[in-house]
């Protein structure tokens, strides 16, 4: 009986202690998951649990928000910082030589730039932050210092070690997929850059860095989908050729406009490349950013260059000629490859717009006036016909941008101005072959223009019609004035008497109000009948400017009663046009 006792008491002793090392363990567990617990030996009555998959070496994943783990970071940060200065401290005071210093600090930075990459790829994504923080610290406030004050890199040398930490932080942001390291990399290295722009007047190496920055995370964010790491590099970018470009200008640095148009053209075309590549090749949508940069680094490249040259007595005739050629590339491209993908009208809007800014840009820089006037009106024709036979809107924009720019840079608008609405002082001038020219294509433009009753763009067409209407409108009415100015109210000095020239501005441009109305009868020209009272309020307004001031009673007579026909006639012939074909006249 007392062996049975004993054998009794034994077995409740290991049972209870079997009871304290599991709750032991419950209380380890609850402090630390990941630990691996002290397994308590099964019973016989209890089955051996199933080993874990993962492995006894396996840790749960702290918290990262966990304060503690945010303290202990933090801590380690500034441990790290403390590390980096000691290296400083040891160089100034003499201990150390410039060069032996600078470089264990690099390997110092180095060494935590490989414990961010181990932290990333074991999935300790704050650890490896903190890691890339710390050697990003450490590493170009160094070069810096190396730069400026030891003075022991040069240029080039501090060029290559931006490149090198911004190639290696970005291979582990890849690498890992961690966009905040790539963040990191992309703040320090334009800081970095723009201070060493500044300190040491090297323009060229440190501008061209920010531009090749500016690219790469262009793409970074084609691949990775990190896209707004490419605003800040591309301000910075902008920001330094802008600086150089200014620079420039100035007559102490006037030696920097080469410099500053290498700048200039380096930006825009490896952005024009890229943006051809993403949108042509991979045919992808054109996103805002895109737009936002072609347009800045245009100004820059085009308006920076026309500026610089035309500042030194030179007209950019070559800049004219590749502007010219960009033009047809994007209308080819357009034509033959965006126009044609479904799901892409921004694309086909970007390039088109793209294509009608070159070549506007580009003709202003080769040709003169008023050849340049000509060009511009014969490309609305040739737009305005292939609107006609392909009815797409950005053929319309085009036709109507280009007869405005036809005729402002012709003369045509300004000389309508003269001759319809201004006082004319000095001998008459007659209107001028490239004025007659002008005309007929803004006629041609605003006949095929109309050509499409129901136009693809609703009332955006409608109004752009409305404009190439207008144009005309007024050069023909400038035309009809210039030449029969001096038959009714010329004078003996070869000028005009004010009197009958009111006059005859306002029965040229009652007969425009009377036409008007008479074409809107029909679907094709239905938007003229929106000049119609604005017509007829300018020319009220007109006469009451001109004619009662400088109409004597004979003539102001003829003005008036002109005016009256058309005011009682005009509205009429307008809405004659909308009644049905069976509706009795005189109803």
């Amino acid at each position: 009986m007392i062996v049975d006792d004993r054998i009794v008491r034994l077995e409740t002793t290991i049972e209870q202690i079997q009871a304290d090392l599991r709750s032991l363990q419950q209380r380890v567990d609850a402090l630390d998951p990941g630990r691996s617990g002290i397994a308590a030996p099964a019973s016989a009555a209890e089955p051996a649990p199933a080993p874990d998959k993962q492995g006894p070496t396996v840790r749960s994943k702290r918290d990262p928000y966990d304060p503690i783990v945010v303290l202990t970071l933090i801590g380690r940060l500034f441990l790290v910082l403390a590390g980096g200065f000691f290296l400083r401290a040891m160089t100034e005071a003499g201990l150390l030589a410039p060069r032996i210093g600078i470089a264990l600090a690099f390997v110092y930075a180095v060494v935590w730039l490989f414990m961010a990459d181990r932290a990333g790829r074991r999935q300790q994504v704050t650890n490896a932050v903190f890691h890339a923080l710390a050697a990003a610290m450490v590493a170009f406030p160094l070069l810096l210092e190396a730069t400026t004050r030891f003075k022991v890199l040069a240029v080039a040398g501090s060029l290559l070690g931006v490149g090198l930490l911004v190639a290696v932080l970005l291979l582990v942001a890849w690498r890992q997929r961690l966009q905040a390291i790539a963040w990191i990399a992309v703040l320090a290295a334009l800081l970095t850059c723009l201070v060493l722009l500044v300190k040491t007047g090297a323009f060229v190496p440190f501008a061209l860095c920010l531009i090749a920055l500016g690219l790469v995370t262009l793409w970074l964010g084609y691949w990775l989908g990190w896209n707004t790491l490419a605003w800040p590099a591309a301000l910075a970018a902008d920001t330094a050729v802008a600086g150089v470009t200014l620079g420039a200008l100035s007559p102490a640095h006037h030696d920097l406009a080469q410099v500053a148009m290498l700048l200039q053209w380096s930006l825009l075309g490896g952005y024009i490349v890229s943006i051809a590549i993403q949108t042509l090749v991979r045919k992808r949508k054109v996103t805002v950013f895109e737009i936002g940069q072609t347009v800045v680094g245009m100004v820059l490249a085009f308006g920076g260059t026309i500026v610089l040259t035309r500042s030194g007595g030179s007209l950019p005739v070559g800049i004219g000629v590749v502007s010219l050629l960009f033009g047809a590339v994007c209308y080819a491209a357009n034509f033959a490859f965006v126009d044609r993908q479904l799901g892409l009208s921004r694309n086909v809007y970007f390039y088109s717009t793209l294509a009608l800014v070159l070549v506007l840009a580009g003709l202003d820089v080769v040709l003169r006036p008023p050849w340049l006037g000509l060009a511009f009106a014969l490309l609305s024709v040739m737009t305005a016909f292939r609107w006609f036979r392909v009815g797409r809107l950005y053929m319309l924009i085009h036709a109507a941008t280009y007869i405005v720019a036809a005729g402002l840079a012709s003369g045509a608008l300004g000389y309508g101005a003269r001759a319809l609405a201004t006082g004319w002082t000095g001998p008459w001038l007659l209107p001028s072959a490239a004025t007659f020219l002008v005309l007929v294509a803004a006629a041609t433009s605003a006949g095929l223009a109309a050509a499409r009753p129901d136009p693809e763009g609703g009332a955006l067409a409608n109004g752009l019609r409305v404009v190439m209407a207008v144009t005309l409108v007024w050069l023909a009415s400038a035309w009809v004035v210039g030449y029969l100015a001096p038959l009714a109210a010329g004078l003996v000095d070869g000028s005009v008497d004010p009197g009958p020239l009111a006059t005859l501005r306002t029965a040229v441009l009652s007969l425009a109000v009377l036409v008007a109305a008479w074409l809107s009868r029909r679907a094709r020209f239905r938007e003229w009948a929106w000049l119609v009272y604005p017509l007829l309020v300018v020319v009220g307004l007109k006469m009451v400017v001109q004619d009662f001031k400088d109409s004597r009673p004979a003539t102001l007579f003829i003005a008036l009663a002109l005016y009256g026909i058309a005011l009682i006639a005009a509205p009429r012939i307008k809405r004659s046009g909308r009644r049905p074909s069976s509706q009795p006249e005189g109803a």
